[in-house]
């Protein structure tokens, strides 16, 4: 959702400080002397005038307090002037209450608490607090919750909110029959984007790269990603690095930056992804850091992350092969079934490599791979059958049938 405030100031941070809300380091045994510009010393005054107000009950002076101490960080302080200011009326004081609530901030967390001071803000005419309302009421998947949800998305919408912009698009794009309208959703999610809402432009990119709604734009495609991945959003930078990728080798090193600004965030398929583009790198360091993507993505539950690393252990040179290592991930991601895995794993016993040669049990791993629909597997199952030396020395011992 979009949060009911601007970016915070430099200032905040040595308000953080000066406020206390900063731990002191043990160690200090005098006061820091924190040297203050004019701007940052006219701020600290101006803040401490509006605790004063806020605490003789001036409603918008406790509503700007709690949101101050929300931007910093501390929700407890927060709290306690939200909630008098919501108490009392102020709908923008309600709509950070709500959100407070709904992700635990300060207090437990309670949807229904959420939903409770979203409505009542909803209701004065807070366009954040539509569309917040909206996304909470299409969690609970019911017909009803979701007609209401799409008035609100739209109220908040023509209101020029861009979470109800977003959320309204969604819904015409996801919508069943005659309801469904990839055009105007499309404008919705212009709309949006033009105000920096990053899930509409990529929603944008999207649509533009498929021709739903708006004829097929790649070059603009592109422009709506770069936009987005300007902010470094893990999402959409391993959408820009999968665009860049599929651009062609010439545009190989900007996927590399974008998956790699992803995948240091934490995004698991751009972890996997950047991986696989250093897997096929010639240089040993390359080759080195897939190893370490590859690992980092197989932690994170990526499902063919273990089987690339183990065919980096398997097919690496130097260092970096590891021939028993690469049997045992193998097994590991096998059992978990990768077909993939299945295939790599029967090959090594087959030909003895990481481990005691294994025949029958390679046999096996074939034809589980070759029931997942794994082609090579199924050539080798066929190759077998059609073999009667071969069968006949295996006796089709082990087979999984």
């Amino acid at each position: 959702m979009s949060r009911p405030w601007r970016p915070v100031a430099a200032c905040l941070q040595v308000l953080s400080a000066l406020l206390g809300i900063a731990a002191v380091p043990a160690a200090a045994t005098e006061p820091a002397t924190v040297a203050l510009t004019y701007e940052q010393a006219e701020d600290r005054s101006n803040f401490i005038a509006q605790v004063r107000k806020a605490r003789q009950g001036d409603t918008e002076a406790q509503w700007q307090v709690g949101l101050t101490y929300a931007k910093l960080g501390d929700p407890a302080r927060a709290l306690p002037m939200l909630q008098s200011a919501a108490g009392a009326g102020q709908p923008r004081a309600a709509t950070l209450l709500g959100w407070l609530h709904e992700d635990g901030r300060g207090t437990e967390r309670s949807v229904e608490e959420a939903k409770r001071w979203y409505r009542f803000a909803a209701e004065q005419g807070e366009a954040d607090a539509m569309a917040a309302l909206g996304r909470l009421l299409l969690q609970e998947k019911l017909p009803e919750a979701r007609a209401a949800a799409r008035q609100l998305f739209r109220r908040a919408a023509e209101l020029k909110d861009p979470d109800g912009q977003y959320y309204l698009g969604w819904m015409l794009t996801e919508a069943a029959g005659d309801l469904q309208d990839d055009v105007q959703a499309y404008g919705w999610f212009v709309k949006a984007a033009r105000q920096g809402h990053i899930g509409a432009q990529l929603a944008v990119a999207t649509h533009l790269l498929t021709g739903r709604g708006v004829a097929v734009d790649t070059k603009a495609a592109g422009e709506w990603l770069l936009r987005a991945a300007e902010t470094r959003d893990p999402v959409a930078n391993y959408l820009l690095g999968r665009f860049s990728e599929d651009a062609g080798q010439g545009h190989f090193d900007e996927a590399r930056n974008s998956y790699r600004i992803a995948a240091a965030a934490g995004h698991r398929e751009a972890q996997f992804a950047l991986a696989a583009m250093l897997a096929k790198s010639a240089a040993e360091a390359d080759r080195k850091e897939a190893a370490e993507w590859f690992g980092k993505a197989d932690e994170a539950g990526h499902k063919a992350a273990a089987n690339g690393l183990g065919e980096l252990y398997r097919d690496g040179a130097g260092a970096l092969q590891h021939l028993g290592k690469a049997r045992t991930i193998f097994q590991r991601a096998a059992e978990h079934g990768d077909p993939d895995a299945m295939y790599n794993l029967a090959g090594m016993q087959d030909a003895g490599l990481g481990g005691p040669r294994d025949t029958d049990k390679a046999l096996e791993w074939y034809a589980r791979a070759a029931d997942q629909g794994h082609e090579k597997a199924s050539e080798v199952i066929g190759r077998l059958l059609n073999s009667s030396i071969k069968t006949s020395a295996l006796g089709l011992k082990g087979f999984w049938q």
